[in-house]
């Protein structure tokens, strides 16, 4: 409302004076505030000047010890969809906020974030003037970096470090796929759903079964050992023939891989392959759904006991008993089904089925199981062309979390099977749930059973939002090799690199769009200063097309896209953070049951953290062997790695500190690093596995690994720790 009020004109007036009318103090507040939001930098026709909206974010008073890995998710739902606020960082005006990055770098922590100050002023190119930068220096607030100063690309990811735990279930020890933490949302409420247009009822979208083969990276994950057709390099066969001498999976030791020349890439996709109901699903594809039942023999091994496969069609074609070489020390019935009189009269062996199996599966088979990495173990087997159910039906909370046959055949075959009780499986039963499931997923569509069905990718929730002009909103996924196969699939542009200087420049290429992004890449160089290495791809490509591979060479607006996730491999690989220990032998030594931390990252840490030396704590049931000290003079080999782990760690601050110097103004990035240090964690795990297996079978006295509360306390202490993440984030100015 207005109200009148005297004018007075100075100390003589009187209350007699002149009246105006005035704006109420709600009408007055109102106005100050439409003010104080003018986006543009601009002076009106009295030249009063009006701000220039810079957006910000600062934590609260009492900032977090912690967070959990899904408020950085819930933080880009916020800035960019429909998220709510988050309660331990503040926003400002978050509408300003144009796009956000969010870059993984596993291997990453405090220490080594803390350590960006003294790399970025040992490096004269970091302190270049930021191209795309159009604020003034004077427009940022505070607590918001700003692009023309030496902190904004320098420290500012120093100052905003926050610790971050990791998705997993400390009850049950479970560590969980960060991945999938901040990239999977919770399903949307019903009523959220009604009113998105793309939520609808379930849409059928029938798929060629060739665009649910594994790939090879998708088997080594799972720890199949992998066909040699699969390799297209020679170094990477002889590795791998290297390794299945070591864990006894080669000729030598009975394994046979099945008659594949030559892998043939073109058989899968690289996006599901569509196909109409007049189509067929296979075409000249011959899949076998294939199941085995083990029995443990007397050298404490499982050996095959029965092999059952169908066709496409359901029609059994094989199913025999098998009769193992020594003898049987436990059947297992109650699993198996199988008992004595089954095997009384069989003489088929191994190597007969074997010899069956290669005659059988040829070029053009696809093998369809469950977790079928244990019956090819099994069979002494290798073949390139796998479909495992327990893939292409995630869990839900991801790996290596995995669900079962049954609960699988449950949920979307609505069928009950295993469920024979003292009788045991049905290796017929379970291959058919098998074909019916891969069947259904060809029917319904790669989204089928996925993810999806408890919660959404935030890709899809980000599209569905609109920019303030009205637009939808446009994401990118940066990943090595195929990222249109995986959690990618749902972003506007999949960006393929193979190294972490081309991920670099894919964010930038994305950030700003193909039109901008050739002058944002002139200004990056990833290489140290006066180094006689080559130069890196950065340098050496002269526009974003030449200098990011990718599947889909779609041209990339100008001013770029909303949301951008990519992942550094280099420091990951290089501290081995994630690397799962070696597959112990049948039977282990102490020795193989030890576990250290490589001495170059002792050294390491000690150099650059300045902390000792410190190697996590196995108990002494689970190792008969101590852990030395570094050595006073340690090998040539070590100081290599720890100058190499060095100069990795340089180069990834470099990169991180020059890829935000170089973004798009009122970008929001995040850093995190997914997990901590895995190592110990991986190891109590493989020693807990090796504890189950021998426990079935042995006597307590004869266990090469006893397991009891101390040990169930240090894989709790382990899953903890390597829970404990860290992420840091800023705005550009």
């Amino acid at each position: 409302m207005t109200e009148l009020e005297p004018t007075f004109n100075g100390p003589d007036d009187t209350a007699d004076g002149d009246w105006h009318l005035v704006e109420s103090k709600s009408n007055r507040s109102r106005k100050r505030r439409k003010i104080d939001d003018a986006p543009f930098d601009h002076r009106s026709n009295d030249q009063t000047p009006i701000r220039t909206v810079q957006p910000g974010i600062s934590f609260h008073a009492s900032k977090p010890s912690q967070i959990q890995a899904k408020a950085l998710q819930e933080l880009v739902l916020y800035v960019l969809a429909d998220g709510v606020a988050p309660t331990w960082l503040a926003v400002r005006n978050k509408e300003h906020i144009d796009k956000v990055v969010v870059l993984m770098v596993p291997g990453l922590d405090k220490q080594t974030l803390e350590r960006s100050k003294a790399i970025a002023h040992d490096d004269p190119t970091t302190g270049s003037t930021k191209a795309y930068s159009h604020q003034p220096k004077s427009s940022s607030p505070p607590d918001v970096p700003s692009s023309s100063s030496d902190a904004s690309h320098t420290s500012w990811f120093a100052q905003n470090i926050v610790p971050v735990k990791g998705p997993g279930d400390s009850g049950t020890s479970k560590v969980h796929s960060p991945l999938h933490a901040l990239l999977i949302s919770p399903s949307q409420e019903q009523k959220q759903r009604n009113n998105a247009t793309d939520d609808r009822p379930f849409h059928s979208s029938r798929t060629h079964i060739s665009s649910f083969i594994q790939s090879s990276d998708d088997l080594r994950e799972a720890e199949y050992p992998i066909h040699p057709a699969a390799f297209d390099n020679p170094r990477d066969a002889q590795l791998e023939q290297d390794r299945r001498e070591s864990t006894f999976q080669s000729a030598s030791s009975g394994w046979v891989d099945t008659k594949v020349p030559h892998f043939d890439a073109s058989r899968i996709p690289p996006s599901p392959k569509l196909v109409r109901h007049s189509q067929s699903l296979v075409d000249e594809l011959k899949p076998y759904a294939l199941d085995c039942e083990m029995v443990l023999t007397d050298d404490d091994k499982y050996s095959l006991a029965r092999i059952s496969i169908l066709d496409w069609h359901g029609k059994t074609i094989l199913d025999k008993y098998v009769k193992p070489s020594l003898p049987i020390k436990n059947y297992f019935t109650q699993y198996s089904g199988i008992t004595p009189e089954h095997l009384a009269d069989v003489h088929t062996t191994l190597q007969d089925i074997q010899a069956e199996l290669l005659s059988l599966i040829t070029p053009d088979s696809i093998l369809l199981g469950h977790s079928l990495d244990s019956d090819l173990n099994a069979l002494k087997l290798t073949h390139p062309y796998i479909i495992d159910t327990s893939i292409i039906y995630p869990h839900p909370r991801g790996l290596p979390l995995r669900s079962s046959l049954k609960f699988l055949a449950n949920r979307y075959l609505k069928r009950e099977i295993q469920k024979g009780g003292a009788n045991g499986h049905d290796s017929v039963e379970d291959a058919r749930a098998v074909l019916d499931l891969v069947r259904l997923k060809c029917e319904k569509g790669s989204k089928w059973g996925t993810l999806d069905a408890n919660g959404e990718s935030i890709l899809r929730r980000i599209a569905r939002a609109k920019r303030p002009d009205g637009r939808e909103r446009q994401s990118a996924f940066i990943e090595y090799g195929t990222p249109e196969r995986g959690l990618g699939r749902e972003a506007t542009f999949k960006i393929a690199c193979e190294d972490d200087d081309q991920i670099i420049q894919g964010v930038l290429r994305a950030a700003h769009g193909d039109t901008a992004a050739s002058e944002a890449l002139a200004t990056l160089t990833t290489t140290e200063p006066n180094s006689n290495e080559p130069s890196s791809n950065a340098e050496q490509d002269e526009s974003p097309e030449s200098a990011t591979p990718q599947q889909h060479p779609t041209v990339i607006p100008p001013g770029g896209v909303d949301f951008i996730w990519a992942r550094l491999h280099e420091l990951e690989s290089i501290r081995g953070w994630n690397t799962p220990p070696p597959p112990l032998p049948e039977n282990p030594t102490s020795a193989d049951l030890a576990f250290s931390l490589p001495s170059r990252d002792h050294k390491q840490e000690a150099a650059t953290n300045g902390t000792q030396n410190h190697t996590p704590s196995i108990p002494s049931t689970c190792t008969s062997t101590s852990t030395s000290s570094p050595k006073a003079n340690p090998p040539l080999e070590d100081t290599n790695a720890s100058n190499t782990l060095e100069k990795t760690i340089t180069q990834t601050l470099q990169r991180i500190q020059k890829l935000y110097s170089t973004l798009p103004a009122r970008t929001l990035v995040i850093i995190y690093s997914g997990t901590g240090d895995m190592r110990p964690y991986l190891k109590l795990q493989q020693l807990h596995a090796q504890y189950r297996k021998e426990f079935k079978v042995k006597n307590w006295d004869r266990l090469s690994v006893k397991w009891t509360d101390v040990e169930q306390q240090a894989l709790r202490s382990a899953c903890d720790k390597a829970r404990g993440g860290v992420a840091a984030m800023g705005i550009t100015g």
